[in-house]
């Protein structure tokens, strides 16, 4: 059998981290309009403090990772629109995200990649003992999913994990566990835009939390899903790779490929 187990060992070189991101300043962290969505513009060490805040403030947040497939659908469909205006930050995960801001004359700072962010993430809510709980996947990728981030952050608070197939009446008690835990950080993923509205019609039930709309990003994680190679990140073409490696989502590509194109076009006329 194939050992599926990650390691992220990369995030562990010896640094004061916390002293780091303190240091960061928010104030040029601002929102550019890609085609109707507000954008969040900062870079990934901006994103982490800004989650950080969310959490010291309290409260329930969501945060939702964009790139052009997702950030078209939030704009046509009205009820994802409801979702997204409510949305705490919106991510500019998509590296096509970069590319339509460059040419609307509106440049993001970063491309804030959704792994790299949450392994950000967990590696603060070791050092600051932030609990986080994890939904979505099967549960045996939810299983290799935990397993996997203990053997990088041994000292993580994940607590609770369930996996994504649940009917009605089990999701009554996925709820409750998941309330009950009290994680500052709640990891969904239940693919688009699935994710996105469940976690908008749950939310009230919570006091404290930030919700994060993950995706595929359990099954990287596990090690089931491999991420795209260096040659497609580092030239923003991920959903380039993801799409010829699972050809059934054709359709994508060509809704993507009408985000490029109105880009395209709606930058001919920005000054």
């Amino acid at each position: 059998m194939a050992d599926d187990t990650q390691y992220y060992d990369s995030y562990k070189e010896e640094r004061d981290l916390i002293l780091e991101y303190n240091q960061l300043s928010l104030e040029d962290a601002g929102k550019i309009n890609i085609l109707g969505i507000g954008v969040d513009n900062l870079t990934r060490e901006q994103a982490v403090v800004k989650l950080m805040r969310m959490i010291d403030e309290g409260g329930v947040k969501h945060i939702i990772p964009l790139n052009p497939y997702k950030l078209l659908r939030l704009r046509s469909n009205s009820d994802l629109r409801v979702i997204s205006n409510k949305a705490d930050m919106h991510l500019a995960s998509g590296g096509g995200l970069n590319w339509a801001a460059r040419k609307l004359k509106t440049p993001l700072k970063q491309q804030v990649h959704l792994l790299s962010f949450l392994m950000d993430i967990i590696r603060i809510a070791e050092i600051k003992e932030y609990s986080i709980f994890i939904a979505g996947g099967r549960p045996e990728t939810v299983e290799k999913t935990f397993f996997n981030i203990k053997k990088s952050f041994p000292n993580i608070r994940i607590v609770g994990r369930h996996g994504g197939y649940f009917n009605k009446d089990r999701e009554k008690s996925v709820i409750e566990a998941m309330r009950k835990s009290e994680a500052n950080i709640i990891l969904v993923g239940l693919g688009f835009p699935k994710e996105e509205k469940w976690i908008y019609e749950i939310k009230n039930e919570f006091q404290n939390t930030v919700f994060i709309s993950v995706g595929g990003a359990i099954d990287v994680i596990s090690g089931e899903v491999t991420k795209a190679p260096p040659f497609f990140m580092e030239r923003g073409l991920e959903w380039f790779y993801r799409i010829i490696t699972r050809p059934w989502r054709i359709g994508r590509f060509f809704r993507t490929m009408g985000f490029f194109i109105e880009a395209f076009f709606k930058g001919l006329f920005v000054k």
